[in-house]
């Protein structure tokens, strides 16, 4: 059994005690973090040392967090080659990773090494978890793209299920009902449908993450479920970022693995209350260094501490990237994750946007990779015609896609005025 694993519940225990650790302790512990990484980055990686050499700094430069605006934003584009960003000498088959199209349509992998995975795809997690009440042998239901359940630690961690949201309601309501969980973990508009349907047992704990939460859908899944909702912000490249515990004043920031930053535009007035642009920093994964990311959302830092005693940072983010639902000819409601999910692994799409026009009628635009074929836009009407039931699906290849006039750029986007219904009719 690989070290890291048999030393994960020391690790554990120290993640734990960090937590209660004074704000200013924490914020000195990251400081040192961080540190030690920016020097890593700069001498094993391809990528920052021309970077950093480019921009004209070293990482002794970099003294306190206010020299941080000197260092380059690293951008979504750049993981798009990730081998520069690995780190000397480690071999990527050994590594983990995560690939993601995220809102841009371009598909990005990003890697980390056992320890950095470890601690933010579990220990990271699990203490979230506690803190809001799960136990570990509570039995939870996770609905996503996939319905692999999960193995090996996770499973010894918690007694988890998947179940795929892209089976029918009913099918997904029936397993839901039999499996019986204590606690619930999906995007809103998957819970949000469950909180329409009748007979479905109250489910204690609810946590929601990859969508942005609505005051309005938080207080319909509660009032649905009968259970209470704690919200999740992060990203594929970072794992989890930050949570909500019982107290609500805000999401703590897990700032003793990342340091997160709050852009404000040239705009802002400079007092914090503006969202701000987010970039983040991981201070674990030593395999891809990821130095000043820039999510694509926006957030403000808060200076308060919450009344659960935590010294973690308080955030809160606000709506960033742009997503809208589709409502089809039935009424029914379809997330954008739901279609970006079933067309993200055909190939020949170097980027993609699925316009809707009418609610009959979806344009998908792409720019297509040297190998594309005629049988990739015959895929594409498949796969999103069993998302989208009723709907004529139009494929059509762009040489660019135009961004929005914020610039932002939007990889599913809606022209109608509708809102989602609560609930999808009976399938």
């Amino acid at each position: 059994m690989p070290l890291q694993i048999l030393s994960m519940p020391a690790t554990f225990r120290q993640i734990q005690r960090e937590q209660w650790l004074p704000r200013q302790r924490i914020d000195e512990l990251q400081w040192l973090r961080f540190r030690k990484i920016l020097f890593h980055a700069y001498n094993n990686t391809e990528f920052y040392k021309k970077r950093f050499d480019t921009a004209g700094i070293h990482p002794r430069d970099i003294q306190a967090p206010a020299d941080l605006a000197h260092i380059p934003i690293t951008a979504r584009e750049d993981l798009r080659n990730p081998l520069p960003l690995l780190a000397h000498g480690v071999d990527r088959k050994k590594l983990y990773s995560s690939t993601t199209s995220g809102s841009t349509g371009r598909r990005t992998t990003t890697y980390f090494d056992q320890k950095c995975w470890l601690r933010g795809k579990f220990l990271l997690k699990l203490r979230a978890r506690l803190a809001c009440g799960l136990k570990p042998w509570d039995r939870t239901a996770i609905f996503s793209e996939g319905a692999t359940n999960q193995r090996g630690i996770l499973r010894i961690l918690s007694r988890c299920r998947t179940f795929s949201i892209h089976n029918p309601l009913k099918t997904q309501i029936r397993e839901l009902t039999q499996f019986n969980p204590s606690a619930l973990y999906g995007f809103p508009s998957t819970l949000q449908l469950f909180a329409g349907q009748r007979n479905i047992p109250p489910v204690p704990k609810i946590f929601t993450s990859s969508e942005m939460l609505e005051a309005g859908t938080r207080q319909k899944i509660e009032t649905g479920l009968n259970g209470e909702v704690f919200d999740i912000f992060g990203c594929s490249e970072l794992k989890e970022i930050s949570w909500e515990c019982p107290a609500k004043q805000g999401y703590h920031i897990n700032s003793d693995w990342l340091l997160v930053e709050s852009l404000e535009s040239a705009q802002a007035n400079g007092d914090g209350k503006a969202p701000g642009r987010l970039v983040v920093t991981s201070l674990s994964n030593y395999a891809m260094p990821l130095i000043r990311y820039e999510l694509g959302d926006t957030g403000r830092l808060l200076q308060k501490q919450c009344n659960c005693g935590r010294g973690l940072q308080l955030m809160t983010p606000a709506l960033g990237r742009s997503v809208d639902y589709f409502t089809l000819p039935d009424g029914m409601a379809v997330s954008p994750y739901a279609m970006t999910c079933a067309i993200e692994n055909i190939e020949g799409m170097a980027q993609y946007q699925i316009r809707q026009t009418a609610m009959n009628h979806v344009i998908v635009s792409l720019v297509p990779t040297p190998d594309y074929r005629d049988e990739n836009s015959a895929a594409i009407r498949s796969s999103l015609k069993e998302v989208l039931p009723g709907v004529t699906i139009e494929v059509n290849k762009v040489a660019t896609l135009k961004q929005e006039k914020n610039g932002k750029f939007r990889i599913v986007a809606s022209e109608l005025n509708t809102n989602p219904p609560i609930a999808s009719p009976d399938e």
